[in-house]
Protein backbone atom coordinates (compact mmCIF):
# COMPACT_ATOMS: atom_id res chain seq x y z
CA UNK A 1 0.00 0.00 0.00
CA UNK A 2 1.14 3.68 -1.23
CA UNK A 3 1.73 6.20 1.99
CA UNK A 4 -1.43 8.11 0.69
CA UNK A 5 -3.25 4.38 0.84
CA UNK A 6 -1.57 3.86 4.14
CA UNK A 7 -2.69 7.51 5.54
CA UNK A 8 -6.25 7.04 4.00
CA UNK A 9 -6.80 3.90 5.69
CA UNK A 10 -5.41 4.88 9.09
CA UNK A 11 -7.68 8.64 9.05
CA UNK A 12 -10.98 5.93 8.05
CA UNK A 13 -9.93 3.72 10.90
CA UNK A 14 -9.49 6.19 13.57
CA UNK A 15 -13.21 8.05 12.24
CA UNK A 16 -14.74 4.25 12.58
CA UNK A 17 -13.58 4.66 16.27
CA UNK A 18 -14.05 8.09 17.45
CA UNK A 19 -16.80 7.47 19.62
CA UNK A 20 -18.31 11.50 19.17
CA UNK A 21 -19.78 10.00 15.75
CA UNK A 22 -21.33 6.84 17.32
CA UNK A 23 -24.62 7.42 16.23
CA UNK A 24 -28.01 5.19 17.23
CA UNK A 25 -31.02 4.97 14.79
CA UNK A 26 -34.31 4.71 16.62
CA UNK A 27 -37.65 2.94 15.29
CA UNK A 28 -38.58 6.01 13.50
CA UNK A 29 -35.86 6.20 12.00
CA UNK A 30 -34.46 9.64 13.75
CA UNK A 31 -30.33 9.21 14.43
CA UNK A 32 -28.72 10.51 17.72
CA UNK A 33 -25.30 10.49 19.15
CA UNK A 34 -24.78 7.90 21.63
CA UNK A 35 -22.63 10.73 23.20
CA UNK A 36 -25.66 12.80 23.39
CA UNK A 37 -27.89 9.87 24.97
CA UNK A 38 -28.99 9.56 28.68
CA UNK A 39 -27.73 6.63 30.95
CA UNK A 40 -31.45 5.23 30.30
CA UNK A 41 -31.43 5.86 26.58
CA UNK A 42 -27.90 4.05 26.23
CA UNK A 43 -29.39 1.06 28.47
CA UNK A 44 -32.66 1.05 26.17
CA UNK A 45 -30.28 0.89 22.93
CA UNK A 46 -28.29 -2.07 24.71
CA UNK A 47 -31.64 -3.94 25.87
CA UNK A 48 -32.77 -3.54 22.25
CA UNK A 49 -29.58 -4.73 20.85
CA UNK A 50 -29.56 -7.78 23.13
CA UNK A 51 -33.39 -8.39 22.42
CA UNK A 52 -32.33 -8.50 18.33
CA UNK A 53 -29.07 -11.04 19.11
CA UNK A 54 -30.86 -13.26 22.14
CA UNK A 55 -34.08 -13.14 22.67
CA UNK A 56 -36.02 -16.47 22.47
CA UNK A 57 -39.60 -15.88 22.12
CA UNK A 58 -40.83 -18.13 18.90
CA UNK A 59 -42.80 -15.10 17.51
CA UNK A 60 -39.59 -13.20 17.58
CA UNK A 61 -36.33 -14.88 17.80
CA UNK A 62 -33.35 -13.18 18.14
CA UNK A 63 -30.50 -13.30 15.69
CA UNK A 64 -28.50 -16.18 17.13
CA UNK A 65 -31.75 -18.13 18.07
CA UNK A 66 -32.63 -18.37 14.08
CA UNK A 67 -29.11 -19.14 13.31
CA UNK A 68 -29.23 -22.05 15.57
CA UNK A 69 -32.30 -23.08 13.86
CA UNK A 70 -30.77 -23.07 10.36
CA UNK A 71 -27.83 -24.81 11.97
CA UNK A 72 -30.43 -27.62 12.92
CA UNK A 73 -32.49 -27.80 9.65
CA UNK A 74 -29.28 -27.79 7.38
CA UNK A 75 -27.87 -31.23 10.10
CA UNK A 76 -31.53 -32.30 9.44
CA UNK A 77 -31.50 -32.24 6.09
CA UNK A 78 -28.33 -33.49 5.38
CA UNK A 79 -28.91 -36.85 7.93
CA UNK A 80 -31.80 -37.48 5.29
CA UNK A 81 -30.06 -36.67 2.78
CA UNK A 82 -27.45 -39.21 3.65
CA UNK A 83 -30.23 -42.29 4.68
CA UNK A 84 -31.69 -42.08 0.93
CA UNK A 85 -27.51 -41.95 -0.57
CA UNK A 86 -26.99 -45.26 1.49
CA UNK A 87 -30.23 -46.80 0.65
CA UNK A 88 -30.73 -45.58 -3.27
CA UNK A 89 -26.81 -44.58 -4.60
CA UNK A 90 -24.82 -47.03 -2.73
CA UNK A 91 -26.08 -50.34 -4.45
CA UNK A 92 -25.35 -52.22 -0.99
CA UNK A 93 -27.22 -55.72 -0.58
CA UNK A 94 -27.60 -55.80 3.04
CA UNK A 95 -29.07 -52.16 3.06
CA UNK A 96 -31.95 -51.84 0.87
CA UNK A 97 -34.44 -50.58 3.80
CA UNK A 98 -34.00 -47.86 6.93
CA UNK A 99 -34.62 -50.95 8.78
CA UNK A 100 -31.59 -52.63 7.96
CA UNK A 101 -29.63 -49.36 8.28
CA UNK A 102 -30.96 -49.35 12.10
CA UNK A 103 -30.14 -53.16 12.40
CA UNK A 104 -26.46 -52.36 11.59
CA UNK A 105 -26.56 -49.61 13.81
CA UNK A 106 -26.97 -51.33 16.46
CA UNK A 107 -24.55 -54.07 15.50
CA UNK A 108 -21.84 -50.76 16.04
CA UNK A 109 -23.57 -49.92 19.28
CA UNK A 110 -22.80 -53.50 20.29
CA UNK A 111 -19.73 -54.21 19.15
CA UNK A 112 -18.13 -50.86 19.09
CA UNK A 113 -19.90 -49.38 22.22
CA UNK A 114 -21.13 -47.01 19.69
CA UNK A 115 -22.79 -43.76 21.31
CA UNK A 116 -25.63 -40.80 19.64
CA UNK A 117 -23.30 -37.88 19.66
CA UNK A 118 -20.67 -40.05 17.41
CA UNK A 119 -20.21 -39.30 13.86
CA UNK A 120 -21.29 -41.56 11.03
CA UNK A 121 -18.17 -42.75 9.90
CA UNK A 122 -17.45 -45.19 12.66
CA UNK A 123 -19.43 -47.23 10.79
CA UNK A 124 -19.31 -45.96 7.13
CA UNK A 125 -15.45 -45.00 6.31
CA UNK A 126 -16.07 -44.02 2.86
CA UNK A 127 -18.75 -41.52 3.16
CA UNK A 128 -18.21 -38.48 1.30
CA UNK A 129 -17.12 -35.69 3.50
CA UNK A 130 -20.12 -33.44 2.91
CA UNK A 131 -22.04 -36.22 5.15
CA UNK A 132 -19.16 -36.18 7.64
CA UNK A 133 -20.58 -34.46 10.74
CA UNK A 134 -23.82 -36.55 10.35
CA UNK A 135 -24.10 -38.20 13.96
CA UNK A 136 -25.96 -41.55 14.96
CA UNK A 137 -28.39 -39.95 16.57
CA UNK A 138 -29.50 -37.81 13.94
CA UNK A 139 -29.51 -41.22 11.42
CA UNK A 140 -31.33 -42.83 13.61
CA UNK A 141 -33.98 -40.66 13.70
CA UNK A 142 -34.12 -40.48 9.85
CA UNK A 143 -34.54 -44.11 9.69
CA UNK A 144 -37.84 -43.71 12.33
CA UNK A 145 -38.71 -40.81 10.25
CA UNK A 146 -38.81 -38.55 13.07
CA UNK A 147 -36.29 -36.04 12.57
CA UNK A 148 -37.84 -32.29 13.07
CA UNK A 149 -39.99 -31.03 10.54
CA UNK A 150 -39.33 -28.19 7.96
CA UNK A 151 -39.72 -24.81 9.87
CA UNK A 152 -40.92 -23.06 7.13
CA UNK A 153 -40.53 -20.16 9.39
CA UNK A 154 -36.84 -19.97 8.51
CA UNK A 155 -37.34 -19.29 5.18
CA UNK A 156 -39.82 -16.20 4.93
CA UNK A 157 -40.89 -15.53 1.25
CA UNK A 158 -39.21 -12.15 1.85
CA UNK A 159 -35.93 -13.58 1.53
CA UNK A 160 -36.73 -16.49 -1.49
CA UNK A 161 -37.77 -12.84 -3.38
CA UNK A 162 -34.78 -11.38 -2.76
CA UNK A 163 -32.67 -14.67 -4.38
CA UNK A 164 -34.13 -13.73 -7.63
CA UNK A 165 -34.75 -15.79 -10.22
CA UNK A 166 -32.65 -17.15 -13.61
CA UNK A 167 -35.09 -19.28 -16.09
CA UNK A 168 -33.68 -22.03 -17.60
CA UNK A 169 -34.29 -22.30 -21.37
CA UNK A 170 -36.72 -25.45 -20.62
CA UNK A 171 -38.78 -23.45 -18.48
CA UNK A 172 -38.87 -20.58 -20.23
CA UNK A 173 -40.49 -22.54 -23.00
CA UNK A 174 -42.79 -24.01 -20.72
CA UNK A 175 -43.74 -20.44 -19.12
CA UNK A 176 -44.15 -19.27 -22.47
CA UNK A 177 -47.97 -17.49 -22.94
CA UNK A 178 -50.04 -14.98 -25.43
CA UNK A 179 -52.30 -12.84 -24.34
CA UNK A 180 -55.52 -12.47 -26.53
CA UNK A 181 -53.78 -10.45 -28.63
CA UNK A 182 -51.16 -12.69 -29.64
CA UNK A 183 -48.53 -10.88 -27.67
CA UNK A 184 -46.01 -13.05 -25.56
CA UNK A 185 -46.89 -12.67 -21.97
CA UNK A 186 -43.67 -11.51 -19.79
CA UNK A 187 -42.25 -14.34 -17.74
CA UNK A 188 -42.60 -13.18 -14.24
CA UNK A 189 -46.44 -12.16 -14.90
CA UNK A 190 -46.82 -15.96 -15.73
CA UNK A 191 -45.22 -17.24 -12.86
CA UNK A 192 -47.26 -14.90 -10.33
CA UNK A 193 -50.66 -16.21 -11.84
CA UNK A 194 -49.15 -19.84 -11.79
CA UNK A 195 -48.33 -19.19 -8.50
CA UNK A 196 -51.37 -16.81 -6.90
CA UNK A 197 -48.71 -14.23 -6.29
CA UNK A 198 -49.90 -11.09 -5.94
CA UNK A 199 -48.09 -7.66 -5.06
CA UNK A 200 -44.81 -8.86 -5.11
CA UNK A 201 -41.82 -7.92 -7.41
CA UNK A 202 -39.99 -10.76 -9.26
CA UNK A 203 -36.27 -9.95 -9.97
CA UNK A 204 -33.87 -11.23 -12.46
CA UNK A 205 -30.24 -12.99 -10.49
CA UNK A 206 -28.07 -14.81 -12.75
CA UNK A 207 -27.18 -16.92 -9.36
CA UNK A 208 -31.03 -17.24 -8.46
CA UNK A 209 -33.60 -19.68 -8.37
CA UNK A 210 -34.88 -21.45 -11.20
CA UNK A 211 -38.48 -21.54 -11.42
CA UNK A 212 -38.71 -24.99 -10.36
CA UNK A 213 -36.51 -23.97 -7.33
CA UNK A 214 -38.47 -20.89 -6.50
CA UNK A 215 -42.28 -23.02 -6.78
CA UNK A 216 -41.09 -25.35 -4.50
CA UNK A 217 -40.21 -22.95 -1.70
CA UNK A 218 -42.42 -20.76 -2.17
CA UNK A 219 -45.40 -23.37 -2.03
CA UNK A 220 -43.30 -25.03 0.91
CA UNK A 221 -45.64 -26.01 3.73
CA UNK A 222 -44.55 -25.43 7.17
CA UNK A 223 -44.20 -28.68 9.58
CA UNK A 224 -43.40 -30.62 6.34
CA UNK A 225 -41.89 -34.28 7.36
CA UNK A 226 -38.22 -34.74 6.48
CA UNK A 227 -39.01 -38.07 5.21
CA UNK A 228 -41.71 -36.72 2.69
CA UNK A 229 -39.36 -33.48 1.13
CA UNK A 230 -38.09 -34.27 -2.24
CA UNK A 231 -34.12 -35.14 -2.48
CA UNK A 232 -34.39 -32.34 -4.99
CA UNK A 233 -35.53 -29.52 -2.54
CA UNK A 234 -33.38 -31.35 0.09
CA UNK A 235 -30.19 -30.38 -2.05
CA UNK A 236 -31.52 -26.74 -2.53
CA UNK A 237 -31.97 -26.21 1.26
CA UNK A 238 -28.55 -27.72 2.28
CA UNK A 239 -26.78 -26.59 -0.53
CA UNK A 240 -28.07 -23.13 -1.25
CA UNK A 241 -30.81 -21.64 0.74
CA UNK A 242 -29.76 -21.94 4.74
CA UNK A 243 -25.83 -21.27 2.93
CA UNK A 244 -27.58 -17.71 1.87
CA UNK A 245 -29.72 -17.32 4.89
CA UNK A 246 -26.77 -18.21 7.30
CA UNK A 247 -24.10 -15.52 5.69
CA UNK A 248 -27.44 -12.85 5.47
CA UNK A 249 -28.11 -13.24 9.33
CA UNK A 250 -23.83 -12.87 10.14
CA UNK A 251 -24.42 -9.93 8.58
CA UNK A 252 -27.05 -8.82 10.82
CA UNK A 253 -25.53 -10.37 13.69
CA UNK A 254 -21.94 -8.67 13.36
CA UNK A 255 -23.83 -5.23 12.46
CA UNK A 256 -25.96 -5.86 16.18
CA UNK A 257 -22.54 -6.83 17.90
CA UNK A 258 -20.92 -3.44 16.27
CA UNK A 259 -23.73 -1.35 17.59
CA UNK A 260 -23.48 -3.46 20.99
CA UNK A 261 -19.26 -2.59 20.83
CA UNK A 262 -20.17 1.38 20.43
CA UNK A 263 -22.75 1.45 23.41
CA UNK A 264 -19.99 -0.49 25.65
CA UNK A 265 -17.19 2.34 24.81
CA UNK A 266 -19.59 5.40 25.13
CA UNK A 267 -21.03 4.02 28.44
CA UNK A 268 -17.38 3.02 29.54
CA UNK A 269 -16.25 6.39 28.86
CA UNK A 270 -18.98 7.84 30.49
CA UNK A 271 -18.77 5.69 33.27
CA UNK A 272 -22.28 4.37 33.62
CA UNK A 273 -22.80 0.69 34.04
CA UNK A 274 -24.46 -0.98 31.87
CA UNK A 275 -26.93 -4.15 32.63
CA UNK A 276 -27.22 -6.92 30.93
CA UNK A 277 -30.56 -8.79 30.76
CA UNK A 278 -28.81 -11.62 28.30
Amino acid sequence: MTEFGDALAGAINASKNDITRFTWKDSNGKSTLMMDMTPEELQKAWDHCESMLYNKNKWNPGKYVIQNNIKNLYNNCNAELFLRYILYECDIPALKTNKDVLDLINVYRKEENLQDSDFIEKIFISAPPIYKDVTIKSLVRACLECLEPINKNIIPDKFILSVGIWLTDEEKEDLTEYDEKGNKRNFFDVIKERLFLKNVKLRVDVNGLTYNEFRSLMLLKNRTKMSNATTELLYLLRDKILLLLNNDLSYHINKWLDLKNKIQKVCDYKKIKLKSKK
